[in-house]
């Protein structure tokens, strides 16, 4: 049973988008650049400014991606077309919101044990219900947001770069998304206190990974709020929680949903979702062949 929105050909509008969309990522960060405003320590609070400057970048790759397919196919058909709509069956939706909820966390709890083995991350304690709460309530509050990035990415770039192979699509995309963050990971955004340098090809890499899983997630469900599910398990929990549960402070770049050390997870889970593809092909492969054989197709070839 097919379960995607995405469309069998490549539509038009690529290029627009990206310009788009990077574009829109280096205005919204202007403020932050012409402040002089750099993220040095991961103690370093968000100043209200930047968080309303990375308000309005999240927002930029939905409003792009409505904008450009609402001209061609009206609003109501770029509802349809950016998977908005229920693809399956509700409760099929609820298991796949919360299985992608979990998927970052679980990532990130792998990662975290290599962190702690490699000694650059030390376990304290186990959150509580006083630190969960308010993370469900930012999370809450925050569906919007994310909700603008994946509208952009799952709903509207992922579709025109499946022609390019399902996997080299799926890893491209999670390339794009690292690289459209670069405004804001050259201001210490990922990895407070790293060179630019070392923070943007990090980067790239984890949302390569990353993004690779969210977007298989997408595909499985044919919906795009399953990826604002895991994508927001990722910001809002998975991250937060990687500090809560530790006594000293965490380096990004070295334990956490970000860090090098949830790569081989990230990996592995993305070399799964390869084999499943892959699986998947075979037995539609092997379904073709059996359908030629039967006796009602070589009648029809007869006739």
């Amino acid at each position: 049973m097919k379960r995607t929105n995405v469309a069998d050909r490549p539509g038009p509008g690529l290029v627009p988008f990206l310009a788009i969309s990077f574009a829109g990522a280096w205005v919204t960060m202007i403020p932050l650049w012409a402040d002089g405003l750099r993220r040095t320590s991961a103690a370093q609070g968000t100043p209200p400014l930047a968080a309303l400057c990375m308000i309005l970048m999240m927002l930029v790759p939905a409003l792009t991606a409505f904008g450009l397919t609402a001209r061609h196919r009206g609003p109501r058909g770029a509802v349809r077309v950016l998977g908005l709509t229920r693809a399956t069956p509700w409760r099929h939706e609820v298991r796949s919101v919360a299985t992608a909820l979990t998927i970052p966390l679980g990532l990130t709890a792998v990662g975290l044990t290599v962190s702690t083995l490699a000694g650059w991350y030390a376990p304290a304690h186990l959150p509580g219900p006083g630190t969960i709460a308010p993370l469900v309530l930012s999370a809450l509050v925050s569906v919007p947001l994310y909700f603008g990035e994946e509208l952009g990415w799952q709903g509207y770039l992922l579709p025109r770069l499946l022609p390019l192979g399902r996997m080299r699509g799926l890893l491209a995309g999670g390339a794009i998304w690292g690289a459209w963050h670069v405004p804001m990971t050259a201001l210490g955004g990922s990895y407070p206190g790293h060179p630019a340098l070392l923070g943007i090809p990090v980067a790239v890499v984890t949302a390569m990974l990353l993004g690779t899983v969210i977007a298989a997630v997408r595909l499985s469900t044919g919906s795009v709020w399953a990826a604002v599910a895991a994508h927001l398990s990722l910001n809002e929990f998975a991250l937060p929680l990687t500090g809560h549960v530790s006594g000293p402070l965490v380096d990004p770049l070295l334990a956490g949903p970000l860090s090098v050390a949830t790569w081989p997870a990230s990996a592995l889970a993305v070399v799964g979702v390869w084999l499943a593809h892959r699986r998947r092909d075979g037995r539609r492969a092997a379904g073709g062949k059996a359908g030629a054989g039967l006796p009602g197709g070589a009648g029809r070839t007869s006739s």
